[in-house]
């Protein structure tokens, strides 16, 4: 039996399960009624905010950023946040299911264009928080799209959160600001990297009112002001509110 027959007798002998209801499935870890749900801003019936991927009813600039310009040039967004990403998203932070970090990467991986960045920046956590959930997520997700020695390359520290603040999710949009605001560092020892690069991307599992990223994008422009931002959030939610 050569090594495919074994693949496809493994397979047939331990089909894959939904991470959600159990169920076994074909090709994915997640069954084919959920694949369904997920909804991305770049379906054809989608449209959004170029900058910042906030939902719209044409493609373009929302006033909101052109009002004021986060510090970040475009959003790419994999999904939006509806029930089926949520569930997903809250089981790998925190119900300590790592191993939905590749699920979620696989699934996102496809639609994210990677041509011309640099670097791949992880939002870090507060220390505090790390020793509380175990790892960082956005970490987590940016080690299973950034693999081997081929651009862009990651910097899993570049960025240091030097204060603990509380949790976003719990804050409305101008808490949230107010929460972010001077808590971030640039570390010294990608600083010779950074200066090196002409465009990175700032990446976070969930986007809502795009402060943190905003805010990280700001404390690299501060130092690198030649630098392109991207922001890349795996889920984008709807803001309902001043948005950056």
């Amino acid at each position: 039996m050569n090594m495919t027959q074994f693949e496809s007798f493994e397979k047939w002998l331990f089909p894959p399960r939904c991470v959600l209801s159990g169920k076994a499935t074909q090709d994915w870890d997640l069954a084919d009624d959920y694949l369904r749900k997920l909804s991305r801003p770049a379906d054809a019936d989608k449209k959004g905010c170029f900058v910042c991927a906030e939902p719209l009813a044409v493609d373009g600039v929302c006033g909101r950023c052109l009002q004021s310009p986060p510090a970040f040039e475009q959003t790419q967004a994999g999904f939006y946040y509806t029930s089926v990403m949520q569930d997903l998203i809250q089981a790998f932070k925190y119900q300590q299911q790592l191993h939905l970090g590749r699920l979620l990467a696989q699934l996102w991986q496809p639609h994210l264009a990677m041509q011309g960045v640099d670097a791949v920046i992880p939002v870090p956590l507060h220390a505090d928080r790390l020793l509380e959930r175990g790892f960082n997520q956005a970490l987590e997700l940016a080690r299973q799209l950034v693999s081997g020695d081929e651009h862009p390359q990651l910097l899993p520290f570049a960025v240091r959160r030097i204060k603990a603040t509380a949790a976003q999710a719990l804050l409305d949009a101008q808490q949230r600001q107010q929460n972010v605001r001077g808590v971030f560092a640039v570390d010294a020892a990608a600083k010779k990297t950074l200066a090196a690069c002409r465009q990175v991307a700032i990446l976070d599992d969930v986007m809502t009112t795009g402060a943190t990223l905003n805010q990280v994008a700001l404390t690299l422009k501060a130092q690198f002001p030649h630098l392109k931002i991207q922001a890349w959030a795996l889920a984008r939610a709807r803001s309902h509110a001043s948005d950056l």
